[in-house]
């Protein structure tokens, strides 16, 4: 078999996940990796088929073949994206703030643990980005998210990446009261950190969105934004009708989580779910969601914005046409640096 012909359907087995839904965990990672990068995948493919072409022999008919279908297929997701209505107005300042980066020890129930700290060089106080990573309320650490974590702090804001503790060790509501907990102290320390404690946002990444937004609706705990990538949103009707596929076993995670299901333990699930805490008076909120999502259905996230509009919240609504769960992971990906400008963007006009 010619080499390029191998090549090609090796790229082929790669780019069918830009189209197939995943099914697990590993077919997750690889939709994302194949939608994320599927500019370099279309670069790569396009080389192979004009070396093809150059040789002009029969016998590559079947390897152009295929990598001519390989470059349709990674051309669908900056195809959908290019369609979409987007705000694509650029918020970056020509500012790229020298950081410092430090990990500061707090106490979690009787789990020692950290906050991890990117802090802007800055003279006045910053404003302060509160963030929760993903992981399935099961797994993650501050690190997680480091790349947009720095970007944010080398543009003025200083970032403090909470943790949590994890099911199914630890139930609802113990991850929520440590975030809580982790933004009181910051809030209480906010001359040591040169932070203004009136300027500062919450951001969370899946089941880190559903924890930052619960603090973010508390008025115990006022902040002035919130950004959710992906964030979960209604638990009752997540575990009642999970994703088909369904990659990550949804309702097994929620299970954990919670500690019982919804007809057991109904109180714990409205009281973890985002839609029973709107109300008026709530901060601005930016919802960014992918349309393709297999683990949190784009049409929670359209009930959460309508629900947040009637209440009179002002709320941005980022939808990203191809985009799978936990996109960000790619941080120089696809949908990543779209995701990074609303980001900024809202930033900005909430916090300076």
């Amino acid at each position: 078999m010619p080499v390029l012909l191998v090549a090609a359907i090796f790229l082929l087995l790669i780019c069918v996940w830009i189209l197939i839904p995943p099914f697990n965990g590993l077919t997750l990672g690889l939709a994302v990796a194949a939608i994320e990068l599927s500019i370099y995948l279309l670069a790569l493919n396009a080389l192979f088929l004009a070396l093809t072409l150059l040789r002009r022999r029969r016998k590559w008919i079947a390897a152009a073949a295929v990598l001519a279908t390989n470059c349709v297929i990674c051309s669908l997701p900056w195809l959908a994206l290019a369609g979409a209505k987007l705000d694509r107005s650029a918020a970056y300042r020509s500012v790229n703030v020298p950081i410092t980066e430090r990990a500061i020890p707090v106490t979690l129930g009787r789990e020692h643990s950290h906050i991890q700290a990117y802090l802007p060089a800055a003279s006045r106080r910053t404003p302060a980005i509160f963030a929760v990573y993903g992981g399935a309320w099961r797994n993650g650490t501050p690190q997680y998210d480091a790349a947009l974590n720095r970007a944010l702090a080398h543009r003025g804001y200083a970032v403090f990446a909470l943790d949590y503790r994890h099911a199914p060790k630890y139930r609802f509501p113990a991850a929520l009261d440590d975030v809580r907990s982790e933004v009181t102290f910051i809030r209480r320390n906010a001359a040591r950190y040169n932070i203004d404690p009136g300027r500062t946002a919450m951001l969370g990444h899946s089941s880190g969105g559903e924890l930052a937004a619960l603090v973010a609706f508390d008025s115990r705990s006022p902040v002035r934004g919130l950004i959710s990538y992906s964030g979960a949103i209604d638990l009752p009707m997540g575990w009642k009708y999970p994703p088909v596929p369904d990659p990550i076993g949804v309702r097994g995670v929620i299970e954990e989580y919670i500690g019982d299901t919804p007809a057991r333990a109904p109180n714990r699930y409205r009281a973890a779910s985002l839609l029973g805490h709107v109300r008026r008076g709530l901060p601005p909120v930016l919802l960014i969601y992918g349309a393709r999502d297999h683990v949190v259905d784009i049409r929670y996230a359209w009930k959460l914005r309508d629900a947040l509009r009637a209440a009179g919240t002002r709320v941005t609504f980022l939808q990203l046409p191809w985009a799978e769960h936990a996109f960000e992971a790619v941080p120089f990906g696809l949908h990543a640096s779209v995701a990074y400008r609303a980001t900024l963007n809202f930033l900005d006009s909430t916090l300076r």
